[in-house]
């Protein structure tokens, strides 16, 4: 086998239900210059037996556990500390790739200065079936050449989290370290990386995101990536203040040189993405979804879009 051109980290706690499809999925690319690390942080159900076997059917397959489930901060760490290729894929254990995923994929890094190379996704739901498209948001950055355009581009598209599986650079993000007693971290990386380079999209579905807890409530949502980081519950607005907090050190970072003008206008639309149009706007249509009725609530969102058509 050739030199691996692509390091694939799977994440693993407690797959065992979608994790041999996963690796399916994987092993049936039409690109095969590959190696799939699998990091199992601790699981308690079938999922080493699973890994272990597939693993002593490919050599591309390096299976890891770590007896003490340590959470996704520290796997993600690990896995990115693995990298000795140009190129990485983070991929977890449920989710599901076309098997022209990579080969769809790498050619942008030829064809175009980025740094992510990504399709557009569509959500699994619950229930098995396939659900909305993910990648119709806008997140591409291809086409926009100034580092600050790019940022503030992605920081109005908070639900890109599709994009974090893509295919990335490997420089780009090897020396990331992440930090899940924050909330959101994955956005966080997305934004930083958009001053740093820029995003390709593929215009089509390569990829399918199961979404395992869907029926959750924003609060439910962030109290158990929390619990993921810190294995203790935690104060859910402290929490969202901490991610505003995160997001505005992105623009002062040192590293990147921006007037303070600049700096002040970034932190603005910070506080009013990751807070008000994320945070507060949410829970208002939520009440407003109780109060009119959730029908009342699509033709009200339908008459309010053709406003703006005209």
């Amino acid at each position: 086998m050739d030199k691996a051109l692509i390091t694939m980290g799977m994440p693993a706690y407690n797959e065992d239900k979608y994790i041999a499809g996963a690796i399916e999925d994987l092993l049936a690319q039409t690109y095969k210059n590959f190696i799939l690390i699998i990091y199992d942080d601790g699981s308690t159900d079938r999922t080493q037996q699973i890994c272990e076997g597939y693993a002593q059917r490919d050599e591309r397959i390096v299976y890891v556990r770590n007896n003490k489930n340590m959470g996704s901060a520290f796997s993600f760490n690990y896995l990115l500390g693995r990298i000795n290729t140009p190129y990485f894929m983070l991929c977890s254990g449920h989710d599901k790739w076309h098997p022209s995923f990579v080969e769809k994929l790498l050619p942008a890094f030829k064809e175009e200065k980025v740094i992510l190379s990504y399709p557009k996704a569509a959500s699994i739901e619950v229930d098995g079936k396939i659900g909305k498209i993910l990648g119709d948001s806008g997140c591409n950055t291809a086409d926009i050449d100034k580092p600050i355009d790019r940022y503030l581009h992605i920081l109005r598209f908070l639900k890109c989290s599709h994009l974090f599986y893509g295919i990335w650079l490997a420089e780009a993000i090897k020396n990331y370290k992440f930090d899940f007693k924050i909330y959101g971290i994955d956005s966080i990386m997305l934004e930083e990386s958009a001053l740093n380079g820029k995003f390709k999209q593929c215009n089509e579905v390569l990829f399918w995101m199961r979404a395992n807890r869907n029926l959750e409530t924003l609060n439910e949502t962030i109290k158990r990536q929390l619990y993921m980081g810190f294995k203790k519950k935690q104060n859910i607005f402290l929490a969202v203040v901490s991610y505003v907090l995160q997001g505005i050190k992105v623009p002062i970072n040192k590293r990147y040189s921006l007037g303070l003008i600049t700096k002040l206008w970034l932190i603005i639309n910070v506080i009013y993405y990751k807070f008000f149009d994320w945070y507060v706007f949410y829970y208002i249509k939520v009440a407003i979804k109780k109060i009119i009725g959730q029908n009342n609530y699509v033709k009200l969102k339908q008459i309010i879009k053709n406003e703006r058509a005209f």
